[in-house]
């Protein structure tokens, strides 16, 4: 036998002897099915092959190991490429056809490849091809050279069910499919595992937690032919469903309580791990989560949870470290999120093509931008503030309320801050019937203060020179149109580079303050200052509210953190200001902000006039003042309410979007490259004709009927999460670089029955894994499985695999009867050793709770990235710096040290010492097998008991303390292999 766990441990020494005796041999070993065919004798021997010779079963996977890396998406050597089939059948540098569908003499890869003397491929990339592989490529030419779409990118069919020689053990069509395959290799199925295994087993599958005590004696005692079934449906209703695969869905998400990177400040998103734990609970359809996730916020008339979904998004890293640029790392972030979704959601490295056309799959470097388009035009700017964020309530009651001031406060926003933008430009009016009548001002001069220099460019404008302070004021004179009168002043801030600036952005602005005076014929005697009264902005995307400007100590108008566009703001008096033949008008700018550490002075100024009517109509119009209040009125209530603000998608204005362009050789900073619009890899089905161009359409696209992967990804994942490895094992890479899958058919037809028959319901289709044969086959492996079939890939036996670090640490709270049941809210910090959090750039600090918050379950555990939960990382969590598609199993020292010293296993195994004092009495034996059967589920053998009532008297003998003696027990109980395996 071989021991699993190595251990070496400052208790006492009793105990790791102890441990010896009780692990339980682990096995895991090394069995690939990358391909069918792979030990076909056609590639050993010179022989053709007999049937017709399939491209994806034969030629794909000789090119992808020999031929891409030179003749794919990133390289072109020689003119060629397998990527696509026009450019396989094209003419190379050579001038000659490298592939000529039936003609294999005029086919220059043959040539090629059985060249001697210079071979293909060169020898230091490896060796050349067999002479079985080139008679496969021979017969494949001569029958037509037929090119196929790799299969995972080909539409999946519902397969027939295969027939099987035995007709009575499957109990679900997933075991004919199995059953058929064990068949083939000369395998039968394992017997059933025994109740009280199988009860565990599911228990901590579907809810990350085994089956109480009770409820395992009444399924132990339940004869009913049915008995099992219901025990699955119980634990899909149960509460802690959502909660065990919420955590999968977190690795996904990326999510973490924190913005990442160096500062890695706080932030309070964990309102969307709630939205989860009751989107799972409520069995919300799969696709229906995917779309509310992907662009829940652009649903019309969204509720607070659907726009609280799009958080998904959000969860990419923000960069508060200074001296950053936030453009920058807005667009890492954007395509984090293009990586997150091909990751998540279909199974493809799509990062691959941000530089060059990926190297295997058959996706160009351009379509990379079209599909990065979808998410370049959200609001959100690495901004330290989270902008945009929704207000989310602490309590779920007020979640309808909220709901409806999100849209109503935006409204208003609209109507208070831009109501009037269709008269900047000086177009007519058809609500006032009226032109805006504007002028041009032409600049004088202008002054800084501290200062700084601002001189007049091209008679149109001021353009600041250098540098300025961040408290700069800005003092510009103009001269005006001769006019009767004065209604409204507009100032312009146009980019340096119209052009350029919708692709690649300028530097923001924020201005704190502004007054306007008309200017005597001195300067400094006799001007009259404006009473300015009301602002028109020409947007209500901005952070700010811009009526800041007619107040001190505010932050107005704001152009944050980028400048992609020209902007313009409206002041308005109460009253026509009287004019004078050639008076001059003086406007003062105060600053007072930074954006990203750097001084947000304004850098270019132009100002017009306006002498309508109109201007004075809307700055003292009733209406206007009416929505003023009521905006006020619903920002205060919705600021009232007990909650947080959580990052959020919002889409900009269309105006306000940036230009998508193509990063010449994918440096972010050289957009040169053509423009691009939404749009999905050509492989692929297009979208609708009727489908909006947004997220929105983009996860209506994601799950439509004919997409080939998002079904076949997602029952994937549930199998990986049930037996252990997914049927194609590389869950992150469904690509023709990826593992093969085991039961080819059996993924179509769960694909086809989890989109089709079972309309995305996930907790189904988990019953329908659950209670199938296969699950639940004994786990106890053969010698001669063992030696067909090492690492189960064919499911002769029954799946073994160890708990999360999530379920190991609340199965030892569970045990101990310490694990609190409640959910939601923000997220707690428990135990952990001390030293481990020390915040640099803040005061935040490590404090762990007393009562119920120190012993809830460890999805609610605060998620620092740059200091995760050390029992959790040393049992293979990931840091959530970016997607986790699938965590691979370690097996080290440094978990038993965990699991024995770690403060949360200490107070479990104390806990679990007094239960069992306290159901035991006096009788040791029972109180060693009440212990062992609240970990393990199953009473101990005489063997085992015998050698933990050694234990136990061993350390009584050291400690003199019989609840000492029993933490002992309990500690190695917990520390158990077959404690910590599933």
């Amino acid at each position: 036998m071989r021991v699993g766990r190595i251990l070496f441990l400052p208790i006492v020494p009793v105990v790791a002897a102890t441990l010896f005796a009780l692990a339980a041999a682990v096995y895991f070993g090394d069995m690939r099915y990358s391909r069918a065919h792979s030990g076909n004798d056609v590639y050993e021997k010179g022989e053709a092959a007999q049937d017709r010779v399939d491209f994806n079963e034969y030629i794909r996977p000789i090119l992808v190991k020999n031929c891409m890396a030179c003749h794919g998406g990133v390289m072109k050597a020689g003119g060629v490429s397998f990527l696509f089939p026009e450019e396989a059948l094209a003419v190379g540098d050579s001038g000659k056809p490298t592939v000529t569908p039936y003609d294999p003499a005029n086919s220059h890869i043959l040539a090629r490849v059985t060249d001697t003397a210079d071979p293909m491929p060169p020898r230091d990339h490896g060796p050349m091809l067999t002479e079985g592989e080139v008679n496969l490529f021979r017969q494949w030419i001569k029958e037509g050279a037929e090119w196929k779409d790799y299969w995972s990118f080909v539409t999946p069919e519902k397969p027939e069910m295969p027939p099987v020689a035995d007709t009575n053990w499957a109990r679900t069509p997933v075991d004919s499919f199995i059953l058929a395959r064990l068949e083939s290799e000369g395998l039968a199925p394992s017997p059933e595992a025994d109740r009280a295994s199988l009860l565990r087993r599911v228990a901590l599958d579907l809810t990350g937690l085994p089956p109480t005590l009770e409820a395992l004696d009444a399924f132990l005692s339940d004869d009913r032919l049915d008995a099992y079934e219901q025990a699955v449906d119980q634990l899909l209703e149960s509460a802690a469903y959502g909660e065990r695969w919420a955590s999968v869905w977190l690795d996904l998400a990326r999510y973490a309580d924190t913005q990442g990177y160096e500062k890695d400040g706080p932030r309070d998103i964990w309102p969307y791990r709630d939205w989860l734990v009751r989107a799972l609970n409520d069995n919300m359809p799969y696709d229906q989560m995917l779309i509310e996730q992907i662009g829940g916020d652009l649903i019309p008339d969204a509720t607070l949870s659907q726009h609280l979904a799009s958080a998904f998004n959000r969860n990419t890293q923000t960069n508060d470290e200074g001296g950053t640029d936030d453009e920058e790392y807005r667009t890492y972030a954007v395509m984090d999120r293009v990586s997150t979704f091909w990751q998540s959601f279909t199974g493809v490295t799509f990062q691959c093509v941000q530089c060059h056309s990926h190297p295997y799959d058959p996706i160009r470097h351009e379509e990379y931008f079209d599909f990065y388009a979808f998410f370049n035009s959200s609001l959100d700017a690495d901004l330290t503030n989270e902008f945009p964020t929704l207000r989310v309530p602490f309590d779920p009651a007020y979640f309808e309320r909220a709901a409806q001031l999100v849209p109503e406060i935006r409204r208003l926003r609209h109507l208070v801050y831009t109501g009037a933008t269709d008269l900047f430009s000086g177009t007519r009016s058809d609500n006032l019937h009226l032109d805006s009548g504007w002028h041009f001002a032409k600049p004088i001069i202008a002054r800084g203060d501290p200062p700084a220099s601002f001189p007049v460019i091209d008679d149109q404008l001021f353009q600041l020179e250098g540098t300025a302070a961040t408290h700069t004021v800005l003092t510009a004179d103009f001269e005006i149109h001769s006019s009767e009168s004065l209604t409204a002043i507009r100032l312009d801030f146009p980019p340096d580079n119209p052009e350029g600036a919708r692709h690649s952005p300028e530097p923001g602005f924020i201005i704190s303050r502004v007054r306007a005076w008309i200017l005597g014929e001195d300067d400094n005697v006799g001007a009259t200052e404006i009473g300015l009264v009301r602002v028109i902005s020409d947007s209500s995307d901005d952070p700010r509210d811009p009526r800041g400007l007619l107040q001190d100590n505010h932050q107005g108008f704001a152009v944050e953190p980028v400048q992609v566009r020209e902007r313009r703001v409206a002041l308005l008096p109460a009253n026509p200001v009287p004019l004078a033949s050639g008076s001059r008008l003086r406007v003062e700018l105060r600053h007072g902000a930074t954006i990203a550490t750097k001084p947000a002075v304004t850098p270019r100024l132009r100002l017009a006039t306006s002498s309508e009517p109109v201007w004075t109509k809307l700055a003292t119009e009733a209406e206007f003042k009416e929505k003023e209040v009521r905006l006020a009125n619903y920002m205060k209530e919705k600021s009232d309410m007990p909650g947080v603000n959580a990052p959020v998608m919002v889409e900009a204005h269309p105006k306000n979007q940036r230009q998508t362009s193509l990063f010449i050789r994918g440096n972010w900073m050289d957009k040169s490259g053509e423009s691009h619009q939404p749009g999905v890899p050509g492989v692929f089905p297009p979208m609708a004709d009727d489908s909006p161009r947004n997220r929105l359409g983009l996860a209506r696209w994601l799950v439509s009927d004919d997409h080939p992967l998002t079904a076949r990804v997602a029952v994937n994942r549930f199998w990986e999460q049930l037996f252990g490895t997914g049927i194609v094992e590389t869950a992150e890479d469904f690509g023709s670089i990826g593992t093969r899958p085991s039961h080819p058919q059996l993924i179509d037809w769960l694909a086809r029955t989890f989109q089709d028959d079972l309309a995305w319901d996930q907790k189904a289709m988990l019953r329908l894994l659950v209670t199938s044969a296969a699950y639940r086959q004994s786990a106890v492996a053969t010698p001669e499985l063992l030696e067909k079939d090492l690492r189960n890939r064919l499911l002769a036996r029954g799946p073994r695999q160890r708990l999360t670090a999530e379920m190991i640490r609340d199965q030892a709270l569970f045990a101990a009867d310490l694990l609190s049941d409640k959910r939601y809210g923000p997220p707690v910090m428990p135990p952990q050793p001390e030293g481990i959090w020390n915040v640099v750039y803040s005061g935040n600090q490590w404090i762990t709770p007393e009562g119920e918050d120190r012993y809830r379950r460890a999805l609610y555990t605060y998620w620092r990235r740059t200091s995760p939960y050390p029992s959790l990382i040393t049992f293979d969590a990931p840091t959530r710096d970016l997607c986790s598609v699938r965590r691979l199993t370690s097996n080290t020292p440094l978990q038993a040290l965990v699991t024995f010293n770690d403060p949360v296993y200490h107070e479990a195994a104390r806990a679990l010492a007094r239960k069992m004092q306290k159901n035991a009495s006096e009788d040791l034996a029972l109180a060693l097998t009440y212990g062992y059967r609240r970990i393990l589920s199953h009473a101990p053998d005489s063997s085992t008991l015998a050698a933990l009532e050694e234990l136990y008297q061993n350390s009584l003998l050291q400690t003199n303390d019989s609840h000492d003696a029993l933490t002992n027990v309990a500690a190695v109980l917990i520390n158990l292999d077959g404690a910590i395996i599933r």
